[in-house]
């Protein structure tokens, strides 16, 4: 394969090497005698979601596309309309509201399958559930053909091709049979992305109607990595195929059923403490009966059915409950299964069970947890025996739920943790509150604050744990990544989550996991914006952010030591002479009697009428303006004012929905940068000022207070501006002020290693400047001069990684001979560098 994961080593001086000519531009004090917290052994882990064809298409060895030809099944109640699939219509729990949801849908009419004939000769195909194999996978490919004067070939072209290496062995399954009136024979073929035969074998099945289950190996005779398989018939009549396979023999540590070896390699290179699965918004389901259920990914992979996944495809649960905590047991991982509470994905169609259901829930988290742990007289601990794994599965962390929130989902929370905690008090239990608070439980063992956010969002908060109350829970930032104004990623994106991971390991004793998300992207189906890693049929690329994440887990320290900065210090900024805007997020709201008092003190009505920036459903009344959907960031703003300096006034009130409103100030033009006063946001919870990147809010950019609000109650909104600062009243009371302030671009940690007895330094510089500092080393007797320098770094912020430069950024090792007690270094630009210096 063409990716490499291995650091080069370079024996030389970094560019931007220390040396007594530097002049410093701040000095860093280390005292190796203050230890403070320890940066636990768990702390870098992975997250799995089918997203991306991240796993059929990806992890998942698998080269067949449909090949049980379930891709068409959809959940129950939902209906399709050309490439468009609606989902059954129930109500959100939260908001009583039925909500207008769309997913994308194939045309092909059969997914991943064509027929190929040539010269008079004729054939069809469709889909029948005629007798099926098995009735949990029940369609199976009749093909009928007609005239077979050439031979007819039915072709899989796999995941966007299959990549077939030359010497390579593929193991071959079909299950098939035919009626009486076909006689001939059926050929398997490699084939090349331009239809020339590199192997063939013949699949030796006996003249009969009943099911015959076929397995033999194929060797590929050259090297493709466009490369289909092909079923040539050679005579007419019918024949049914129920499943067709074709498996790589070399897998992930040989596993049958397994996963791609540089896939999984490129896992195993970021160290991961942990893997968490299934999801992700897959957990949930786009309603409950779309949810993930892992009851039916064990088994047989021709016996298992699939799912339409909520990111639009269908998944084949090929790399199902079994194949992850084998995994996890081949690399010394711990497993974290995120089980369903009986709540479809709130930020879908959002549906709950009934209460007299949510037992059956809670007992299949149960059967999950009796599987991985359970002893061979146990019902499921008895299943995973007869799957081939006697002993335990490494089963450590439970997350009850994904991305719930509200009373119900608290409620449900509190049994399911009570039933656990009582059967298996090891576990350790996870909620899905944020930072913040955790709402109504009684308690939980960890945390799950998620973060999808600007570059300026985690530079300015590296320091968001530290005054972090402690003892009540930890805290695993289960997804966390730079995914907006920032492309598909770049360098800048990659350094700002290097900067919020300098945050995360100083504060050891309260952050105890982290996972990046998504994990994986196959180029050809993008469905979220930034992920991890890309990959192609015979190709894999660690974007700049995967090398953050595999230099910090390498560089784990034991503990952390005292540093006098952990940044460098922001200054005072001004707002921009920008616009004003309101709006709100996924909640129907009202404005009227909106005034600016401006510089002067004169008092002005703001006209409504003209808006030339718009998002969401608004209507002007009688002078109210209402916004009427349930999008999410709706925002108006209103043309005819530029200010920095302002008091604004209206009125307020929602009236349906579970947020609150948005106050827009020092907007561009465009609305794209800015800030937003998010009032009662968060499902009703929290107040506070976040920024706006690329039109859309991008990251909390001030403290945050605890607020709710009331449907149908008019409240008194002043909003004070200054160019230096900006307060929020509400009837009367001060709520929370915001100081816009520049951005810190350069972040520093420091640990020690007590295996190796090494000061371990990370250092971020976002600048477009080397960053030059005086390095001073207390608590120390001795310091070596030779130590090593790890260094990732790019010309610009804007530059990425691609499969046609796959090393462009990429971590470059030097041995450096000038650390001492007291040393100059510069840091170069757009770099994560890491210092390893032996101290005594």
């Amino acid at each position: 394969m063409k990716y490499r994961l291995l650091y080069s080593i370079v024996f030389a001086l970094l560019l931007c090497a220390c040396d007594k000519t530097i002049s410093p531009q701040g000095k860093i004090i280390i005292d190796l005698q203050k230890i403070g917290a320890e940066v636990a052994p768990s702390m870098y882990g992975i997250f799995f979601e089918e997203i991306n064809h991240a796993g059929d298409g990806g992890l998942y060895a698998e080269l067949v596309k449909n090949r049980s030809f379930e891709e068409l099944e959809m959940p129950e109640g939902y209906y399709t309309e050309g490439n468009t699939l609606y989902p059954k219509k129930v109500h959100n729990h939260l908001t009583g509201e039925i909500k207008s949801e769309h997913y994308r849908w194939t045309t092909e009419v059969v997914p991943g399958w064509s027929l190929k004939t040539r010269e008079g000769s004729a054939a069809e195909m469709k889909l029948t559930k005629e007798r099926p194999k098995y009735s949990s996978a029940p369609n199976n490919l009749k093909v009928t053909i007609k005239n077979a004067s050439h031979p007819v070939w039915l072709i899989n072209e796999g995941y966007w091709g299959m990549n077939l290496v030359e010497g390579e062995n593929y193991f071959l399954r079909t299950i098939i049979r035919s009626d009486a009136d076909y006689k001939g024979q059926i050929t398997a073929h490699l084939l090349s992305e331009d239809d020339k035969v590199l192997t063939s074998t013949t699949i030796q099945m006996p003249q009969s109607n009943s099911w015959y289950d076929i397995s033999q190996l194929i060797t590929s005779s050259a090297t493709d990595a466009k490369g289909k398989l092909a079923l040539e018939f050679n005579t007419t009549g019918t024949v049914y195929l129920d499943y067709i396979s074709l498996f790589p023999e070399k897998t992930f540590n040989n596993r049958p059923n397994g996963l791609r070896n540089d896939v999984a390699n490129a896992l195993v290179d970021l160290l991961p403490a942990f893997v968490r699965w299934p999801g992700g918004c897959v957990v949930e389901g786009i309603t409950l009966n779309n949810r993930f259920e892992w009851k039916k990914t064990l088994g047989d992979p021709a016996a298992r059915s699939g799912e339409y996944s909520t990111w639009g495809y269908r998944c084949s649960y090929g790399f199902g409950y079994y194949e992850m905590l084998q995994f996890c047991e081949d690399i010394n991982a711990d497993a974290m299964y995120v089980c369903n509470v009986g709540l479809g994905c709130q930020f879908c169609m959002g549906d709950a069970s009934p209460d007299n259901q949510i037992a059956y829930y809670l007992d299949d988290c149960m059967d999950a947890i009796e599987y991985a742990l359970g002893d061979t007289t146990t019902e499921w601990g008895a299943k995973r025996v007869e799957h081939g794994h006697p002993d335990p599965f490494p089963l450590k962390y439970v997350e009850i739920g994904n991305e719930n929130w509200g009373d119900e989902y608290d409620k449900r929370f509190d049994i399911f943790y009570a039933a656990i905690k009582e059967k298996y008090p090891e576990l350790v239990l996870i909620s899905n509150h944020g930072l913040e608070r955790t709402g109504k439980i009684a308690k939980t063992d960890m945390v799950d604050p998620h973060w999808y956010v600007a570059p300026n969002f985690f530079f300015q908060n590296s320091t968001i744990f530290d005054n972090h109350p402690r003892g009540k829970y930890d805290v695993y930032v289960g997804e966390y990544a730079c995914n907006s104004g920032v492309g598909a990623g770049n360098m800048l994106a990659a350094l700002s989550e290097a900067a919020f991971i300098t945050g995360m390991e100083r504060n050891g004793d309260l952050v105890k996991m982290t996972s990046y998300a998504p994990l994986l992207e196959n180029r050809n189906d993008r469905s979220w914006a930034v992920n991890l890693i890309w990959l192609d049929t015979d190709q894999v690329v660690g974007r700049s952010s995967y090398y953050v994440q595999k230099m910090a887990a390498e560089h784990r320290p034991t503990y952390n030591v005292a540093s006098n900065m952990t940044m460098s210090t922001p200054q005072p900024m001004e707002y921009i002479n920008g616009k004003v805007g309101l709006g709100s997020w996924e909640t129907q709201v009202e404005f009227k009697d909106i005034y600016v008092i401006k510089e002067d003190g004169v008092k002005q009505k703001l006209t409504i009428s003209s808006s030339s920036e718009n998002r969401g459903t608004w209507d002007i009344k009688d002078e109210v303006l209402s916004q009427t959907s349930s999008q999410s960031a709706t925002q108006y703003i209103i043309d005819g004012f530029n200010s920095n300096q302002f008091t604004l006034t209206c009125k307020a009130r929602r009236t349906s929905g579970n947020e609150g409103f948005f106050i827009y100030i020092g907007l561009t033009e465009d609305g794209n940068k800015g800030f937003v006063y998010n009032i009662a946001g968060w499902t009703n919870q929290t107040t506070a000022v976040e920024q706006v990147s690329g039109g859309r809010n991008a990251g909390v950019a001030s403290v945050s207070v605890p607020q709710t609000i009331e449907t149908d109650k008019w409240y008194e909104i002043k909003l004070v501006v200054t160019p230096q600062k900006s307060e929020l009243y509400m009837d009367g009371e001060y709520i929370l002020s915001h100081v816009p302030e520049s951005t810190p671009l350069q972040f520093i940690s420091s640990g020690y290693d007590e295996a190796t007895h090494e000061l371990i330094l990370k250092v971020v510089n976002a600048e477009a400047t080397p960053y030059s500092t005086t390095i001073k080393l207390d608590g120390v007797s001795h310091v070596e001069k030779e130590g090593k320098v790890i260094s990732l770094s790019a010309t610009n912020g804007e530059e990425e990684n691609s499969f046609e430069e796959p090393q462009k950024i990429y971590p470059k090792e030097s041995v450096y001979n000038k650390f001492g007690k007291n040393f100059n270094y510069a840091f170069p630009p757009f770099s994560y560098t890491i210092l390893r210096i032996k101290t005594k």
